[in-house]
């Protein structure tokens, strides 16, 4: 599990999480097998959930350094959410503005978001090549069985925590 970054292409993403889109979980699964590890960030928001992933190769150049290679990037299939609830009422300006009025007119908007819902749900996600040059190298600096601290060739640090360790219990 993701817990700290000095890389500054993430600080957008993690400053959004404040707003209307959630960081909800940046994740690292290594396959040791087949050497390939994956990145993935989830998201959510009031009307959907939805990933962002990267796929990589990587070689092991020294006990601590590894040489990256990203291939393909993945979006996910947005999960719509097919029911919002309307309130009784909102204040806005000090003014109490009753909107039980416009129930009948947001449950027929809301049958119709829920059939888009359901189709865009079926979708496959959408797969891209990354380019040639998406290659990086990173040296671990710090590894027990629960925690790594890497940096990488542009000098940022990383830090990640294993899944189910006591570390990630605040």
């Amino acid at each position: 599990m993701f817990r700290y970054t000095s890389f500054p292409g993430l600080f957008p993403l993690l400053s959004r999480s404040q707003a209307l889109v959630k960081v909800e979980e940046i994740s690292q699964t290594i396959d040791a097998e087949n050497f390939t590890v994956q990145n993935s960030v989830q998201f959510s928001g009031p009307l959907a959930t939805t990933s962002l992933s990267t796929n990589a190769k990587f070689e092991v150049r020294s006990p601590k350094r590894v040489q990256i290679k990203f291939e393909e990037g993945i979006i996910g299939t947005p999960q719509i959410t097919d029911s919002l609830v309307l309130p009784d009422n909102v204040e806005f300006l000090g003014q109490k503005i009753d909107l039980t009025p416009l129930k009948g007119l947001f449950n027929t908007v809301q049958d119709t978001a829920s059939s888009v819902a359901r189709t865009i749900s079926n979708q496959p996600p959408l797969k891209f090549n990354l380019s040639q040059s998406a290659q990086s190298w990173l040296l671990t600096t710090y590894l027990d069985q629960e925690l790594r601290i890497s940096r990488s060739d542009g000098g940022s640090v990383f830090v990640l925590i294993k899944e189910g360790s006591n570390l990630l219990i605040t």
